[in-house]
């Protein structure tokens, strides 16, 4: 007689399904409430809330079905884990343990039994309000269009089971490795976002340490990826119209996480054969993850709980910063102790302890001493395809006090690497003493683009300039000099370019004059005149006659500018999608609507800008007493002061 070996045992399935009923039944209302009953509610209520037909509301919710896929991305996830506990809550009492594995069933046929269970507590609701959502949807649309209707539900089918495979599947994986039924979906959580939270911990690490340091653009990527609710909710974002045919973003990510499930399954069983069911009650059951998951603990809870210490006492010192990361790094070493050995009794243990603090220490010693040349790194600019900017321009505070572009011009990227190098160079000399005038700070933000295709990022806030040094070759103030010299740089400041493009030029006005030699406290239009001030303004910027930067807010500024700003309005139209329509061959499209969108430019005037104040001239404005304020006037305290003209405002 032959003999087989069994890998299903239908009864227990049975029972299984039976006996949790309340799980499944609970996931299946809420997807059978969120679309076939919501489709009839919409069919037979259409008078009610809507103004199109209901054969046409039915065709636009069809069309896009696979937008409840990212709902159901974290109704799945939440749902995991009850299933999970629920199909292998034996494995974590002794006495169900013992008697589920004396039953005349092989270990291969409990897991596999259980697995199919759980995950039908999922599956087998989204099938049957799929196959609901069917017959709504051939019922109320016309023939033609059930291909598209039909297309759509199968694509959340498809895409939501693969969701629900890969969620439940690490679920039954983290099952495998706790013998207590608090534990497992403690570590279904931090797992979900275990990658995500180590690097964000040494990314803010690397922070404290690093001068400058922006993160690795690189790494995001890889630390998406390994975070699957992240991944998967970028994954399921739709492009398309009802017409053309919806699609996701990247659906071989969700069949890639699919396949990650199936694989975990099977790596499930493998350590479920291998369990020992006297390990019911423990935090980790598996001897060979024990030390992982103990200094796993200690390292994220010294990183996490010492950075929090010592932001949390405003102790900004990396001295500060060190002994606080290595006191909760013991901490949670002998924190996670207690949780294997179920004991408060664990001081023997100081040797894994101190070995731990050990790596941490040389870790934060690495970080402080550079070894890896982190800080020192500024490229060579023959290998710089682009660098995006954003640097502080100086003064006065208009338009042009800050320069955000994408910088591709070789010369332009050349004195940018020289500020970045000159940053690096001067970052551990003392800062100036004192406000004096002659010395300020500025902030640099850089984003390369390398040859390669390689990036590089980095930060730079209140980095000091003194005055004494503009002169002096491989200084900051000298690199900003020559940078703030540069007209093209300064004219993408401002943004003369692209201002007027596809927009129309609508109003001018002079802010902070005075009538009468009275401070006037309302702006000064001067409409019938904009284009001629726009104009005059692009001459006397080209010659040099305005929009000057000076790097400190010194005497010389104040003699060369006014308080006075001139500011040009336009205006250009944007479209905003104002909801989905059916066309007349019963295609989906969405309507647009064209609104209106106002932006501003700010110059400061300037006695030498005699284009400018030629055409201010022959407006009549200084004949019938108004006037320009020049900054010696700065002291009286009758005029009004503005940001946008204050000394030390914000611009």
């Amino acid at each position: 007689m032959r003999s087989a070996t069994s890998y299903f045992n239908g009864t227990l399935y049975r029972k299984t399904m039976a006996r949790f009923w309340p799980l499944w039944a609970g996931y299946g209302v809420i997807w059978l409430f969120s679309i076939p009953l919501n489709m009839l509610n919409t069919y037979f209520n259409h008078d009610r809330y809507f103004t199109t037909g209901q054969s046409a509301r039915i065709q636009i919710e069809a069309a896009n079905l696979p937008e409840y896929v990212t709902f159901g991305l974290f109704l799945a996830a939440f749902f995991a884990i009850f299933c999970a506990m629920a199909v292998f809550g034996y494995l974590y009492n002794s006495r169900s343990a013992c008697w589920f594995h004396a039953l005349p069933t092989r270990r291969e046929a409990l897991f596999t039994t259980q697995y199919l269970a759980g995950l039908s507590f999922l599956l087998l609701p989204q099938l049957a309000v799929a196959v609901l959502t069917a017959i709504v949807e051939v019922s109320l649309l016309p023939m033609d269009q059930w291909g598209m209707a039909l297309s759509a539900l199968l694509m959340w089918l498809l895409a939501q089971s693969g969701a629900a495979l890969f969620f439940f599947s690490f679920a039954a994986f983290c099952a495998m490795f706790t013998g207590h039924i608090l534990a497992l979906p403690a570590f279904y959580c931090i797992l979900n976002v275990l990658a995500a939270v180590i690097w964000y911990l040494l990314d803010a690490l690397m922070s404290e340490f690093y001068y400058g340091y922006a993160g690795t653009p690189g790494a995001y990527q890889i630390v998406e990826y390994l975070t699957p609710a992240y991944a998967l909710k970028d994954a399921v974002v739709l492009f398309g119209s009802g017409e053309e045919g919806k699609y996701f973003r990247s659906p071989a990510t969700v069949a890639v996480y699919a396949g990650i499930g199936v694989l975990l399954a099977l790596a499930s069983l493998y350590v479920y054969r291998r369990r020992h069911a006297e390990t019911a009650g423990d935090v980790v059951a598996v001897p060979l993850v024990r030390p992982l998951f103990k200094y796993g603990v200690s390292f994220c809870a010294g990183l996490c709980f010492g950075m929090f210490t010592a932001a949390f006492f405003g102790w900004g010192s990396l001295n500060a910063l060190i002994p606080c990361v290595l006191a909760w790094t013991l901490i949670g070493y002998f924190a996670a102790e207690m949780l294997l050995k179920k004991s408060f009794r664990v001081l023997k243990a100081w040797k894994g302890g101190a070995v731990m603090a050990a790596v941490v220490l040389v870790l934060c010693l690495v970080c402080l001493s550079d070894v890896l040349g982190v800080v020192s790194r500024v490229p060579n600019p023959e290998k710089v395809q682009s660098v995006y900017v954003q640097i502080g321009m100086g003064y006065p505070y208009d338009s042009g006090n800050q320069l955000r572009r994408e910088i591709t011009d070789p010369a332009q990227i050349e004195k940018i690497v020289a500020l970045h190098q000159a940053i690096v160079d001067n970052r551990d000399s003392e800062e100036y003493a004192g406000h004096r005038s002659e010395n300020d700070y500025t902030s640099v933000c850089l984003s390369y683009t390398l040859t390669g295709g390689g990036s590089l990022d980095r930060n730079y806030h209140s980095v000091p300039i003194a005055g004494d040094d503009l002169d002096a070759q491989g200084t900051v103030a000298y690199a900003m000099r020559q940078i703030l010299e540069d007209r093209a740089l300064v004219s993408m400041a401002y943004g003369f370019d692209g201002f007027l493009e596809d927009a129309r030029l609508t109003s001018a006005y002079l802010e902070l004059v005075s009538l009468d030699g009275e401070p006037y406290n309302e702006n000064l239009f001067l409409d019938d005149c904009r284009q001629e001030l726009w104009d005059a303004v692009q001459k006397d910027f080209f010659e040099g006659n305005i929009g000057v930067r000076y790097l400190f807010d010194s005497e010389e500024r104040y003699a060369n500018t006014y308080m006075t700003d001139l500011t040009f309005e336009v205006s250009m139209n944007y479209s905003e999608v104002t909801g989905p329509a059916v066309a007349d061959n019963g295609g989906i499209y969405y309507e647009f609507e064209t609104r209106p969108s106002n932006r501003y430019l700010t110059v400061t005037l300037a006695p030498q800008a005699r284009h400018t104040l030629a055409v201010l001239e022959e407006t009549g404005i200084f004949e019938e007493g108004y006037a320009l304020v020049p900054w010696d006037d700065r002291e009286d305290n009758s005029l009004p002061y503005t940001a946008s003209a204050a000394p030390g405002g914000a611009g």
